[in-house]
């Protein structure tokens, strides 16, 4: 009689060898520079930031006539202090705005951005403090040429789009904006050619030269050291470090002059800078430096819808030139025509650029 079968219990197969997968990466933070850049959000960012920027003029005119220049200066600096709880209300701001602050190794860079904006301040004010309207708008016109050579040299960037493409489409909007800012000027043609003559020949414009280099500096720079945070809380810091240099300053003039109230201004003149100062120096900034992230510091193109400010600022200043009567506006067919050649080069860059980046 054979062996009683015995049952054998089967094991289970051993699993096969894990092969191990790589951990997904994390989903970027937001306000860091993206792997890619999105020319269409930073062509998005780039047009909200020019139709802030465009307020700051018409709605500070009130204030700025009743003001002398550091008085102007201090209120504008408490307004930019009043911004800082909008510009961190999100947790990620908050937690970047406070790393940016408490890290001594960020300190002399925040000197330096505050340097770059009192030099500029300072030039625009020698050499386009008493010069003509027309070359003031010749000169801050030219942003997006020194800010796509600013970008070059300080992040290693290239013109945006073609070379050919990028300089014609300058030269036609700002040819348009050159229209526009000679169509408010209140003068016949003859006169105005005299003193736009007069002023080239005499007055120190030239100074004013680098204004533009100095302002697609600092956003260059903003963009190269504080690139891994939060551009709002990158922003309302740097809004910390100037006003706590600017606003003793303004105060010592103010003791120098034998004043220790408050300057008088109406509640209008007070609302309406307020509202300059979160639009343009806040809001305007932190979308300018988002188009600047988004484009992976892109200056050149970032800038060039910034010569659709004049066209916004006249459109602006319209309604508000009933009430306020140091605004000026003039609606002409030299406008409507300016208007058109700034507008159209930037949509035709704006969709090419974009269409190349992809």
């Amino acid at each position: 009689m054979g062996a009683p079968l015995r049952l054998v219990r089967a094991e289970p197969a051993p699993p096969p060898p894990s092969v191990p997968t790589p951990e997904a990466a994390p989903p970027p933070r937001p306000g860091a520079a993206p792997v890619e850049a999105d020319y269409r959000l930073g062509a998005i960012y780039a047009l909200i930031a020019a139709a802030l920027i465009a307020l700051q003029e018409p709605f500070s005119a009130l204030a700025a006539r009743s003001l002398s220049g550091w008085d102007f200066i201090g209120i504008t600096q408490l307004g930019l202090l009043a911004s800082i709880p909008l510009l961190i209300a999100r947790a990620g701001a908050r937690r970047d705005f406070i790393r940016l602050l408490a890290a001594p190794a960020h300190w002399p860079k925040f000197l330096v951005l505050l340097l770059i904006g009192l030099a500029g301040l300072g030039l625009y004010d020698v050499g386009l403090g008493g010069a003509h309207p027309i070359i003031g708008a010749a000169v801050l016109n030219l942003s997006p040429f020194w800010a796509a050579l600013v970008s070059r040299i300080v992040a290693g960037g290239r013109l945006p789009g073609s070379t050919g493409r990028f300089i014609g489409c300058l030269a036609v909007a700002f040819l348009g904006a050159m229209m526009i800012a000679w169509s408010q000027v209140d003068a016949d043609g003859s006169r105005l050619w005299r003193d736009v003559l007069a002023g080239t020949l005499h007055s120190h414009w030239i100074f004013a030269a680098p204004v533009p280099i100095f302002f697609a500096l600092s956003g260059a720079l903003v963009y190269v050291w504080f690139r891994d945070y939060d551009e709002s809380a990158a922003i309302a810091a740097n809004f910390v470090v100037s006003a706590g240099a600017l606003i003793p300053v303004a105060l010592w003039f103010a003791s120098q002059r034998g004043e220790t109230g408050i300057p008088h201004l109406s509640l209008a003149a007070i609302l309406m800078l307020l509202i300059a100062v979160l639009s343009s120096s806040a809001a305007g900034r932190v979308f300018y430096q988002s188009a600047l992230t988004a484009t992976r510091n892109d200056n050149g193109f970032v800038t060039m819808f910034f010569l659709i400010i004049p066209s916004l600022t006249a459109l602006v200043s319209w309604p508000l030139s009933h009430w306020i009567w140091t605004l000026h506006f003039t609606l002409t067919p030299l406008f409507a025509a300016g208007l058109l050649l700034t507008t159209a080069p930037l949509l035709v860059f704006a969709v090419a650029t974009g269409r190349r980046a992809r």
